[in-house]
């Protein structure tokens, strides 16, 4: 009798042990943080930041492979302690933004970073076709300010202190090296592993009884026989 009640106690708890780790697993699925398309990407950064400037073609390269599937931001956060044009660059891109050529206006400085005076800056306004005298206007403009302020702040408020900074999913990414990696590679396998988890997400969610019912549906129905 002895040996049964043994035996019993140890079926009863190999069956709990097995209903725990199995509660475990699916508790752990519940709780898979859900990823959608596009993945936001944010970069702080300063238009006179030499690491900037090299970051500024890699993420062109990025933006042509990932397309829609990631939304890349621009977020500004001028170093102003050591780069003496940086803010005013700041503020004429935004002044370009209040006439449609944030974009193009951006691409402008990064290609031309070692001259970013006053002069260049509505040089390149012209250049591309902007309206010049608003131009002048809005970088003078306090409300075009307050963008270029806004986005410095919430750089401090997200514990950013060099440039380029980068968010992928609001996630920091430390851009550190190592002997398998470079950090714009690291970059890349962040934004693309978060694609690929989105995409796979996405997948798991159409559920074949969705498609068997749409055919149902739209199957053309038997005609019934004439009667006579």
């Amino acid at each position: 009798m002895k040996n049964i009640s043994t035996t019993f106690v140890i079926v009863i708890a190999s069956v709990i042990g097995i209903a725990f780790l199995f509660l475990l697993a699916n508790t752990g699925k519940s709780e898979e943080k859900i990823v959608t398309l596009p993945i936001k990407v944010e970069e702080f950064s300063d238009f006179q930041c030499p690491a900037c400037g090299a970051y500024y073609t890699v993420l062109k390269s990025m933006r042509e492979e990932f397309g829609s599937d990631v939304e890349f931001v621009y977020r500004h956060f001028p170093l102003t302690t050591t780069h003496e044009f940086a803010y005013g660059a700041a503020v004429a891109s935004e002044a370009a933004r209040n006439q449609g050529k944030f974009e193009e206006y951006h691409d402008k400085l990064f290609e031309n970073q070692e001259k970013l005076t006053k002069e260049d800056l509505e040089k390149y306004a012209l250049e591309l076709g902007l309206d010049v005298e608003k131009f002048k206007a809005d970088i003078e403009n306090p409300e075009t300010k307050a963008r270029v302020d806004a986005d410095i702040a919430e750089g401090d408020a997200r514990s950013v202190s060099s440039t380029p900074t980068f968010f992928v999913n609001g996630e920091m990414v430390r851009l550190t090296s190592s002997s398998s990696e470079s950090p714009d590679q690291k970059l890349k396998r962040t934004i693309r592993e978060l694609v690929d988890k989105a995409k796979a997400q996405a997948a798991v969610s159409v559920t074949p009884s969705a498609t068997v019912e749409e055919t149902a549906t739209t199957a053309t129905p038997t005609p019934s026989p004439t009667q006579p």
